[in-house]
Order: structure tokens, then C-alpha cells, then sequence
């Protein structure tokens, strides 16, 4: 696997942040950062979003991969690139996009709901599939899918919470990505960056305890 990807999927838990206010990206990065979170997503459709990418990639340590998520144009992959991006995603499954991510050599993690779409990405080249939207489908739809498809890296994504994440990762996938619900919106716009850290360390440590075969 990509040596991104494994690092990704040895985190556990991608953080996702769209449409954050840009004045709080950063300290917010920090918090989660602070919190155990090793991969962040910024969605594309946020405001200044690649510009925002490039501010997080040049202050981010090494251990932080930056990602650029919601691409659904060929120059979203090309601009994402240029801007620093460590990994892509999409919400949906277009074999164009991963051709492009390939030739930059950006690794890619496109959206699968179905079997069909899954052979689709594997074949063309996907490594991780991103099972989007993974909260109405539940663990025991990915559960299921892990027997003919064994060995599969999902990131479940969508629904994900605090309560149903460490259900994921025992279910077998090996990270999940969670936006609003592992941040609350209201602590981010009153800048409680603490409690930030607080709510994203406990997640973190339940999705690893999860990942050990332990529960918190």
C-alpha cells in the first residue's frame, strides 16, 4: 500500500473540516492535532479551501498528512496537488479523477456504496475505498462486504460518531473519517480549543483500543 495510506490507516481516524471559518483552521488543526488526529481533510468547497491547504501543509509537522476532500472536477485533483495535498478523496467513484491523481502521483480514496463500484475503484487502482455514506448502511453492511472482499482498506464515512466509530473499526476497517460530529461547530466558533482536544482524544483513544481488540 501507499506509504500515505498505511499512515493514514494507522491513525484511525480522519478528521474532516468543511466550510470552517478560515481564522479558525489553524488553531483548530492544533487542537485536533493535540487530540491524537494524524490526517485532516479540508473539503474543497470551503472558501480559500486551497489556499487553506497550503497554510496547513507548510505549518503541519511531518506526522500531520494534509488532505483535499469533495473532488469532483479533473482541476480540483490538479489544484489540490499544486497546493500540497498528501491525499485526495471524492464522494463518489470516477475513474478519470483517479487516472489524474495517478499521474501526479497523489494517492486517491474514492466514494463506494455498492459491490459494483468497488471492483470499479479496485480495478482502477484505488488501495483505500472510502464507504460513503457509511451511517445509514451501518457496521454489518461493511461487515458484509468484507467477505468477498477480504483485505479491502474502507474509510467509513457519513453518519460516523463518537458512539458508532469503534463499531467500524471492529467491523473491520482500519480508520473512519468524521467531520461535525467528532468537532462540535459550536466549541470552534467560540474558540474552545481545549475541549476540542478533550472530545477528539477520547474518540481517538476508542478508535485504537478498537483497533487492539480492546473497548473503552
Amino acid at each position: 500500500m501507499n506509504p500515505v495510506l498505511e499512515r493514514l490507516c494507522e491513525g484511525g481516524v480522519v478528521a474532516i473540516f468543511r466550510r470552517v471559518d478560515r481564522q479558525h483552521i489553524q488553531p483548530l488543526v492544533e487542537a485536533v492535532v493535540k487530540g491524537g488526529v494524524r490526517a485532516v481533510e479540508l473539503t474543497v468547497d470551503s472558501d480559500g479551501a486551497y489556499e487553506t491547504i497550503r497554510a496547513i501543509r507548510d505549518a503541519a509537522g511531518a506526522d500531520l498528512l494534509v488532505g483535499a476532500g469533495t473532488l469532483m472536477e479533473p482541476e480540483q485533483v490538479d489544484r489540490a496537488v499544486e497546493a500540497g495535498a498528501d491525499f485526495l478523496l471524492s464522494p463518489h467513484l470516477d475513474v478519470a479523477l483517479l487516472a489524474r491523481a495517478d499521474r501526479l502521483g497523489a494517492p486517491f480514496i474514492p466514494g463506494v456504496t455498492t459491490p459494483t463500484e468497488i471492483v470499479q475503484a479496485r480495478r482502477a487502482g484505488a488501495q483505500v475505498l472510502k464507504l460513503f455514506p457509511a451511517g445509514p448502511l451501518g457496521p454489518a453492511y461493511l461487515k458484509d462486504l468484507l467477505g468477498p472482499f477480504r483485505g479491502v482498506a474502507f474509510l467509513p464515512t457519513g453518519g460516523i460518531t463518537p458512539d458508532n466509530a469503534p463499531d467500524y473499526i471492529r467491523a473491520g476497517a482500519p480508520a473512519v473519517g468524521m467531520g461535525s460530529a467528532l468537532v462540535d461547530p459550536a466549541d470552534v466558533a467560540a474558540g474552545r480549543w481545549e475541549a476540542v482536544t478533550t472530545r477528539v482524544r477520547a474518540l481517538v483513544d476508542r478508535v485504537q483500543a478498537a483497533k487492539r481488540g480492546h473497548t473503552l
